[in-house]
């Protein structure tokens, strides 16, 4: 089973093949979900700092529910939403995406050498962000709640969505014990 370990101030990751692809699975769907269609390109060519900046005029709010809860409105104001929105989502996206970049690549490394292993040197805050990312992914496509664990508990095994509950399960526990290394 994947654990993280701790050496001083540097941190690494041990995973096998099949946690590494469970993981670069959930990585790449994300990418994907990160950069589609709903996150528009445009800027005014009339406004004379949106030029200087390569800033996007109208960042629409994303619709899909998972992307509303990575990139949540940051003012209940619709106006002061959108604005800030404007000038901070392109960011975001681009942050988000780069850790999960990296992430990817780190594990596609291990997984080319058939064997599993160690990922030394892992950027801990950068793993737990993306950790983070892509658990309040899952718990918004499996509407996670109080009781989830209970009823993932009590699924027969045949049940398609117990395996999907215990990898959420999974990298919340990956996360804590990413937490604990971090706070020692």
């Amino acid at each position: 089973m994947s654990d993280f370990s701790r050496d001083g101030d540097s941190y690494s990751l041990a995973i096998s093949i099949d946690e590494a692809h469970v993981l670069i699975n959930l990585v790449e769907q994300l990418l994907e979900l990160l950069g589609e269609g709903d996150f528009q390109h445009h800027y005014d060519e009339n406004d004379p700092f949106a030029q200087l900046m390569a800033m996007q005029q109208e960042v629409v709010a994303p619709e899909d529910p998972v992307l509303k809860r990575l990139l949540p409105n940051a003012y209940s104001d619709p106006e002061a939403a959108d604005d800030f929105r404007r000038y901070t989502e392109p960011a975001l996206r681009r942050t988000k995406q780069d850790s999960l970049r990296i992430i990817r690549e780190q594990l596609t490394v291990l997984v080319d050498n058939e064997e599993g292993g160690v990922i030394p040197e892992v950027d801990a805050q950068l793993w737990l962000k993306s950790i983070n990312d892509l658990r309040l992914a899952l718990s918004v496509r499996l509407e996670i709640h109080g009781e989830s664990f209970e009823i993932f508990e009590n699924m027969p095994d045949e049940d398609p969505q117990k395996g999907i509950y215990a990898v959420y399960f999974w990298l919340g526990w990956l996360q804590e014990s990413l937490l604990e290394l971090l706070t020692q």
